[in-house]
């Protein structure tokens, strides 16, 4: 008798003595303790706390006694920990693009103060060496003493090219508006030329320098009235745009941006074949860039010659979209090549579209 209570007595103890804690709950402990999940403690507070309410909820399966419970509780609370680790690793991630988004916007910024600085400087020095040109042209000369007929054939043909740029940057001047000395820089260019087809025997080569810089100096005047353009491109910016078309290849004068035009008439008043194309892109050029105004120059290979090409040239730009033109004949005087040799008549006559820039 005695010896069975003795058997019941040890079952029942056996039965009270509490049960193992299963193996994943000293993992789980670990990692709670982890530095990754001490971060996502801060960085992902609601990760963190779900897996510790799954935790207690394990250890309290546990000693009740639901060990199967209790270790599926255990597994989830330690996929719960890793989910707020991952969680942690997005919110830093994040962080730190948008960081980088910050310091790309700054240096962006940054970049753009450069590019304006730079533009200005290179405004400014571009409009300096602008008045540089023209005050040097203005400089008193030493008269020009007569020389042997060779070098004033050579003066009378710089003469003539002086007079007739000269002739052009005035032109350029009142298309951008008139200025006060601008009647009087027509007048100087006027009796030049009434002296030069008088054949002189002593060209008048420092009145035709004087000339220039005098229509030179009233187109920086003009440009420096001329309203402000809104937004429009600089000549620059125009020039990279004609550029960009690939059939115009413009260049950059003191008169502005322009385009050489050869062979742009067949027979009569018809445009040669490809050179609608070129005219279309100059009209609209000049249509959406209403702040150049175009100046059309008509050069010839011999002679004074007509100005009918550069008539029908202005009527098909206007047609195509150009607000304001203005036609010059400049005649021979300022030919590319020298006059008889090889292909030189294709060279020297042309057609010049300027678009005069309102800015220095």
């Amino acid at each position: 008798m005695r010896r069975c209570w003795v058997l019941a007595t040890g079952l029942g103890l056996a039965a009270c003595a509490s049960v193992p804690a299963p193996r994943i709950f000293s993992q789980l402990d670990g990692v709670s303790s982890a530095p990754a999940v001490a971060e996502a403690r801060k960085l992902a507070p609601a990760g963190v706390a779900r897996a510790e309410k799954l935790r207690q909820d394990a250890r309290r399966a546990h000693e009740s006694g639901r060990t199967a419970a209790a270790t599926a509780l255990a597994e989830h609370s330690l996929a719960a920990f890793e989910h707020a680790v991952v969680l942690a690793r997005l919110a830093r991630a994040e962080s730190r693009l948008a960081l980088a988004e910050h310091t790309l916007k700054e240096r962006e910024r940054e970049l753009a103060a450069v590019d304006e600085s730079q533009t200005r400087a290179a405004a400014d020095a571009e409009a300096l060496e602008l008045r540089v040109r023209v005050a040097r042209d203005a400089i008193a000369r030493l008269p020009s003493t007569p020389a042997g007929p060779d070098r004033e054939r050579a003066r009378l043909q710089a003469a003539r090219a002086l007079a007739s740029q000269a002739r052009l940057l005035c032109a350029a001047a009142g298309l951008l508006g008139s200025s006060d000395g601008l009647a009087a820089a027509v007048a100087k260019v006027d009796a030049l030329d009434t002296a030069l087809r008088g054949e002189p025997k002593v060209t008048p080569i420092d009145a035709a320098l004087q000339a220039r810089a005098s229509c030179l100096t009233e187109l920086t005047r003009s440009r420096r009235a001329a309203p402000a353009s809104g937004g429009e491109l600089d000549a620059d910016g125009l020039l990279a745009e004609l550029s960009r078309t690939g059939t115009l290849f413009p260049f950059r004068d003191d008169r502005g941006v322009v385009v050489t035009l050869r062979a742009v008439f067949g027979q009569g008043d018809a445009l040669a074949p490809g050179a609608s194309e070129r005219v279309e892109l100059l009209g609209r050029a000049a249509k959406a860039h209403p702040s150049f105004p175009l100046l059309i120059v008509v050069h010839t290979a011999r002679g004074a010659g007509s100005a009918k090409q550069g008539e029908r040239l202005a009527e098909l730009l206007k047609a195509a979209g150009a607000p304001r033109v203005k036609v010059e004949l400049a005649g021979a005087s300022q030919p590319l090549v020298e006059p008889g040799g090889p292909d030189a008549s294709a060279r020297n006559a042309r057609i010049e579209v300027v678009f005069v820039s309102s800015a220095p």
